[in-house]
């Protein structure tokens, strides 16, 4: 309706003012002369203010908003932040909080709150860029904001939940997705305002004095003129000539660092002048955010006016160096001389530290006594030496993962000096450095009892500062290392895998997530002279355990590790000997000093430990007598860990409480770089030599498993590493030397870097001349591991060669995938016989998604026993499993489990890796995908991996076999033959059951098919006034949807709609079925697990070709035991014993070959008996939402049939979920195929809710207003179209499901069911995936609406649409029912 005015026509009856105002032939008119009209008795004075209705409304009107952004549930409040404000700046500026420049070093570099226009207008002011300033200043403005913000008469208001007014509502990351919100926010304002006379009801936050103010309604008033959004605002300004530049790039709190923001802040401030422009950094509160920019942005800025020749503004001025300088200057060589100013000049120095630390000291007693409640900071400090000293390294920025990265960074401790000094220049509203203590700190004086949500929430906080500060470093880093920014810093860093790792130990979600703040991870410590549990600081008890052997030793050599001070050898680390003896196996041809050196029989191929120096010379010198034609050996060592030789033997850094497990700090390094640090690690050992006079401290371990320090006279030239060792044996062996570094992290399988690595090397080794040793720690998983891989790629390349060999002889047609692994025997069907070694679920899973699975597997475990003699991987799994199941002692069982199943994961990846090599041929390698390229386009292999993990230590079961006794169909029998199945699909416990089951037809539908259940014919396109009249293919075709029919079934369906031989219509069938289905005699059978036989054996990310290639193979297993059982096959079928009670019962069926077909089989029958008929196949998953390729699939056979089909049918198992979804899909195309405007869908439904009270909580959801969708639709460019269009296509097709219904209903069975049981989890995942899948085909309709006026070559694939969106992936990520 129009804006209220004095004269204006009577409301609607549906707005909230209705009945307010008279009609005007009855509003009271003054006289000319001025008299007083006098009323009748029977009238009564009507009030002109509009307070009783908008008083009666506010209750209502956040319940009942109806806007695409502002909707039901949210609110705008005031953008107020009470308590960040900081109190010590030095210039307040009004409507500006937090404005402030660093206190040191400014380079024209400031931050500030979300400012109010006033506010804004003055820092500009400030900085000297007004309209009309002589030489004004240019500025350019940051915002941070990574929710909606909207200004109303100068003042920014935010988008929030009415349930959490004060909690961050982040819908977006990306600058061009939230303005549009804002965009689209700003007129949800306007409309709503027009409801309400002008007015817009508002949450403003009040001051208090403590704890957190009051939030009250108010109600603003609001125009076209008063309401702004941020972008709206500043292009204002600009047009009213303020010299500003404006920026958006939103940062959410939890959105990852290394997302290329700090590339789009360096991307604008490299071509800024740093003497005449000015950065403003700005966020909500213009803490954390604005502060960590600031900072980023001064280190930028600090490398551009050093490239001019300007001094350096966080130069470190110490006394020395102006000694020294001013020295220079005047001609003075004292090089060589200790004078007495340089004595004066280093005292000074060393007293300049001290007062760092005791500033240090001071500011860490003051936070300490800021969260103490009743205890005494320095008194804590005084009784606990060791916790004062582990408080000052975490308050000075030293926790070990930053000690860490500066090792593997060039200039490390420089670029945190660096970093600190910025830090503390700009700490007015926080210090990013101290941050972290004070979260770690609040965190462990806050009890479970007390908050455990406040606890995680502070856990969270403290780990997201350290990992800000970690990216400073490494910011600085790379600021000062790359010229010219030619190269960004993602880029960079993904070229530094070792970093990526640390990050990913600072990010771990599993253990004891305390361990990412040593020295500071337990602040439970004990009282050397108290009880044992005496709390220091009350808070969480120590749940950090110190796993390895004790660690034996005197004051002095703690002194000495606690005091390191190298880049590598750093304080808290030891070199360890790398000789494990305990570990070592007995062997043939054993080497002393070689650890488990062995030959892997019938190859060139040796493993071995880490050798001492004497033991590389005679591995050589056995190399050359067992292959007397050996000229060169290539030598991979497989350490990911820093070594270094002293004396002749190897020796590993480790840490001091890890003294026994290797550490992880530079997982995924490059070998390039790990001999950088190896190298860096000599030198520290150098250096600690000439410190304690040729004595270096060595650790090594006794009998007993205690680890003790070994002081060892050395001389300089005897520290040396690996690459120099193996490059001095050359001249000395008479056999060339190859020398590789192939870093593999011990206890993962090999990453895809790795492997790539691998191949390459062996393929360009000649194996008649040339032999292979590998060498890992202990000659046992890694070294094990890596021969299998070398055999497998070996073998495969001897393969290849044979078959070129024999081409010519070969008769002409003979594939030649019967010829791989020539060693896998055939039966009489051309089948491999069955693999002997025991398997598991998950390998069975991937085994039947690749090509001629049973022998990849044959071949993987050939060679995994003729590499086992130190190390058998399937007897290591084995072997944890028993000790697992055995042990009553719940930890043990969980370690033992985690051991079997990194063996198992080892295991798959294996397969997976001979399934790859089967797939390609050498001659192609450099033209084929590579592995990597391998797995990513198999999706499914992820998914079974997955499933690894979530099952547990039910995935260490092996599939056991059984003996078939001959005799008459008993139950052991059934299960015999069961067990003994050895298909490459129709596998070991897997089963052939009947997809057709009691109950399966829905009763309701108006119609039924005998054999095609749940058959039912709807409307194709949507009927609305925005279709196109003048398109004759708009109406008239139908969409079907059915469960799996019958040979029959399909028949009478094809009949149904008028599709027969003697039909006139052509049907468009497309199968939905993710699991391979094949017909035994005319009925549609799938595989299930024999254990559970009533769920389907998922395969999430299979595709169509995978589906129907598994089909083929599994017809070919069922025709191969109707073979071998004389015309029989073993099925099941489910029958209903009584009322809700089902079983699975074995039938023996005596069929021809011909009965056995695949579902294409069928429809290519169809085709033939003259049925017009198409088919297609996209495979999706049950109960989950389609994936985004499968829907680009749907679309391109949608318009691809369109012009041909009069019927488009779909099908899954029961015609219920996935077949509902194709054909809502399938209307949403056809739809918007002829869709030209946005008339009468987006208008007000009939049967709208009351204006006042709104929907009932069941009326909503059953709408489809779950948060997550609200969300959804504000971040979408047509959200509230696309959620309107699919609801009435869900609507049209609800006759066996409707999709919000179904989600609702099990929404109520979750909150049923005990929270956290193993059935409210499953029902949880069901519903979750229900509401995905609703939320997908919303961003579908989007999808199709914003593509439908692009050109073919303008127009990209769903896929690709929605990773450009990634916002939408975020909130479809919610587990969340609200």
């Amino acid at each position: 309706m129009a804006e209220l005015r004095p004269n204006a026509h009577p409301v609607s009856a549906q707005s909230p003012l209705a009945g307010h105002l008279s009609p005007r032939d009855s509003s009271p008119r003054p006289s000319l002369s001025g008299t007083k009209l006098t009323p009748s008795p029977n009238e009564s004075v009507q009030p002109l203010d509009l307070m009783v209705n908008l008083k009666r409304s506010e209750t209502s009107v956040v319940k009942t908003r109806v806007g695409s952004v502002l909707s039901r549930g949210f609110i705008l409040k005031t953008d107020y932040h009470p308590s960040g404000r900081a109190l010590d700046i030095d210039l307040n500026v009004h409507g500006a909080p937090n404005f402030r420049a660093p206190r040191q070093g400014n380079l024209n570099v400031f931050g500030v709150a979300q400012p109010r226009t006033q506010g804004l207008r003055a820092i500009l002011s400030v900085l000297r860029c007004r309209p009309g300033t002589p030489d004004p200043s240019h500025v350019v403005w940051f915002s941070t904001r990574e929710e909606p913000v909207v200004y109303i008469s100068g003042r920014p208001f935010v988008l929030r939940d009415a349930s959490e007014p004060r909690k961050t509502l982040p819908l977006s990351d990306r600058a061009e997705n939230l303005e549009g919100i804002e965009t689209r926010l700003r007129n949800d304002i306007l409309q709503e305002a027009v409801k309400y006379g002008g007015l817009i009801l508002t949450h403003n936050e009040l001051p208090a004095e403590s704890g957190e103010g009051a939030i009250l309604p108010t109600w603003t008033h609001v125009d076209k003129s008063n309401v702004r959004t941020p972008r709206e605002l500043w292009e204002n300004m600009r047009a009213e000539g303020w010299n500003v530049e404006y920026h958006r790039i939103p940062i959410a709190p939890y959105r990852p660092i290394e997302d290329n923001y700090l590339d789009a802040y360096l991307r604008v401030v490299k071509n800024t002048d740093p003497l005449r422009s000015a950065l403003v950094f700005s966020c909500g509160m213009g803490a954390v955010r604005t502060t960590f920019a600031m900072v980023a942005a001064l280190i930028v800025r600090r490398k551009m006016v050093l490239r001019r020749g300007l001094e350096d503004p966080y130069a470190n001025k110490s006394f020395l160096s102006m000694v020294h300088s001013n020295a220079n200057k005047a001609g003075n060589d004292t090089s060589g001389y200790n004078t007495p100013t340089d004595q004066l000049a280093q005292a000074l120095e060393n007293a300049s530290a001290q007062q760092d630390s005791n500033k240090s000291l001071l500011r860490l007693t003051y936070v300490l006594q800021q969260y103490l409640q009743s205890q005494s900071a320095i008194f804590l400090l005084m009784a606990q030496p060791s916790l004062l000293e582990n408080l000052r390294k975490a308050h000075q920025g030293n926790y070990s993962v930053i000690l860490s990265l500066l090792g593997c960074l060039d200039q490390g401790l420089q670029s945190k000096r660096l970093v600190d000094r910025v830090i503390d220049t700009c700490d007015h509203v926080s210090n990013l450095r101290e941050d972290v203590l004070i979260h770690r700190i609040r965190y462990s004086l806050t009890t479970a009892d007390q908050d455990e949500g406040m606890r995680e929430a502070l856990l969270d906080k403290a780990s997201r500062s350290l990992e800000q500060y970690f990216f400073l470093i490494a910011f600085a880093n790379y600021v000062d290392s790359v010229p010219d920014f030619d190269q960004t810093f993602s880029q960079w860093l993904k070229a530094r895998s070792e970093i990526w790792n640390q990050l990913k130990f600072l990010r771990k979600s599993q253990g004891s997530r305390l361990n990412v703040f040593a020295p500071i991870n337990d602040l439970f410590l004990s009282s050397r002279s108290g009880t044992a549990d005496k709390s220091l600081i009350v808070g969480q008890k120590k749940d950090v355990e110190v796993p390895g052997g004790q660690l034996v030793g005197d004051e002095y050599s703690d002194h000495v590790v606690k005091n390191r001070s190298g880049i590598i050898l750093r304080e808290g680390t030891l070199l360890k000997s790398d000789q494990w003896l305990s570990k070592s196996q007995r062997v043939l041809h054993s080497v002393q000093g070689a650890i488990n050196f062995r030959n892997i029989p019938g190859t060139n191929i040796y493993a071995s430990g880490q050798p001492t120096e004497p033991a590389i010379d005679e591995v050589v010198r056995l190399v050359k007598e067992n292959h007397p034609n050996t000229n060169k050996v290539v030598w991979v060592t497989l350490r990911e860990e820093p070594i270094v030789y002293i004396n002749g033997a190897p020796y590993c850094l480790r840490r001091e409480r890890f003294t026994l497990r290797n550490m992880k700090d530079y997982g995924g390094i490059s070998a390039s770089r790990l001999e950088v640090l190896e190298e860096r690690l000599r030198d520290d050992v150098v250096a600690e030599l000439e410190t304690f006079g040729g004595r270096v401290l060595l650790h090594t371990e006794t009998a007993n498993g205690s680890v003790i320090p070994v002081w060892e006279d050395v001389q300089p030239e005897d520290v040396v590493v690996l690459k120099d060792i193996m490059a001095s044996r050359q001249p000395n062996t008479g056999v060339e030397i190859q020398y590789a570094r192939i870093p593999i992290t011990s206890e993962r399988p090999p990453d895809f870097s790795d492997i790539s690595e691998l191949m390459e090397l062996v393929v360009r080794t000649d194996s008649t001349d040339s032999a292979i040793v590998v060498n890992c720690q202990l000659g046992r998983g890694r070294s094990t591991l890596t021969s299998v891989i070398i055999l497998l790629i070996q073998q495969w390349l001897n393969e290849d060669r044979q078959l070129r060999q024999t081409t010519l002889r070969r008769p002409r047609g003979l594939s030649r995938s019967m010829s791989v692994l020539s060693s896998t025997s055939m039966d009489i069907f051309g089948e491999e016989l069955v693999n002997r070694h025991h398997s598991y679920q998950v390998v069975n899973n991937l085994l039947r998604i690749v090509r001629k699975g049973p022998a990849v597997k044959n071949a993987v475990d050939e060679a995994i026993d003729r590499c086992g003699v130190v190390f058998n991987l399937r007897d290591q799994i084995e072997e944890e499993r028993l000790k697992a199941e055995q042990t009553t002692d719940e930890k043990q069982k969980r370690i033992h489990a985690s051991k079997g199943l990194h063996n198992l994961r080892r295991y798959f990846e294996l397969i997976s890796f001979q399934a790859y090599l089967q797939s390609t041929t050498p001659d192609t390698i450099q033209s084929v995908e590579s592995f990597e390229a391998f797995i990513e386009n198999q999706p499914v292999i992820k998914t079974f991996a997955k499933e690894l993990l979530l099952e547990g230590l039910h995935a260490l079961k092996p599939l056991e076999r059984t003996d078939v006794d001959n005799g008459v169909a008993l139950p052991d029998e059934v299960k015999a033959v069961v067990a003994n199945r050895s298909g490459s699909i129709l596998s070991a416990s897997t089963i052939l059951k009947s997809d057709f089951f009691v109950n399966l037809q829905k009763m309701s539908l108006p119609e039924r098919i005998e054999g095609s259940p749940n058959f039912r014919r709807s409307p194709l396109t949507l009927v609305s006034a925005s279709l196109s009249r003048n398109d004759p293919t708009a109406g008239g075709k139908m969409v079907c949807g059915s469960g799996m029919p019958t040979l029959q079934g399909l028949r009478r369906a094809l009949m149904r709609v008028d599709a027969g031989p003697q039909g006139s219509n052509m049907v468009f069938w497309t199968s939905l079925r993710e699991e391979p289905v094949v017909y035994v005699a005319g009925r549609p059978h799938v595989l299930r697990l024999v254990d559970k036989p009533l769920e389907n054996v998922e395969a999430t990310g299979v595709t169509t070709s995978m589906v129907e290639s598994m089909e083929e193979r599994f017809k070919v297993d069922v025709l191969r035991e109707v073979r071998l059982g004389d015309g029989r096959t073993l099925l099941h079928d489910e029958v209903e014993e009584r009322t809700g009670v089902f079983s699975i019962i074995p039938i023996w069926e005596t069929v021809s070959e011909e009965d056995i077909m695949t579902p294409r089989d069928v429809f290519n029958l169809m085709v033939k008996e003259g049925y017009k008929v198409n088919y297609g196949r996209i495979a999706i998953t049950d109960e989950q939402a389609p994936l985004p390729d499968a829907l680009s699939q749907l679309l391109d056979r949608i318009r691809l049939g369109y012009s041909q089909a009069g019927d488009f049918i779909f099908n899954c198992q029961m015609g219920r979920g996935r077949t509902t979804t194709g054909m809502v899909a399938a209307c949403l195309i056809s739809t918007m195929m002829h869709w030209v405007g946005e008339d009468e869908v987006d208008s007000p439904e009939e049967g709208e809710v009351d204006s006042y009270d709104g929907p009932s909580e069941e009326e909503a959801y059953l709408q489809g207003e779950y948060k997550t969708i609200l969300q959804l639709v504000g971040v979408l460019s047509y959200g509230k179209v696309a959620k309107r269009l699919t609801d009435r296509a869900i609507d049209l097709m609800q006759d066996v499901q409707n999709l919000r219904k179904a989600i609702y209903d099990y929404k109520l069975k979750v909150e049923a069911c005990e929270r956290g049981s193993a059935k409210h989890r499953k029902l949880m995942n069901v519903a979750v995936n229900y509401l995905y899948r609703y939320g997908t085909l919303i961003v579908f309709t989007n999808y199709l609406l914003e593509v439908r006026e692009l050109s073919a070559e303008q127009e990209k694939p769903f896929s690709t649409w929605l990773r450009e969106h990634r916002e939408i992936e975020k909130l479809l990520g919610r587990k969340s029912l609200d």
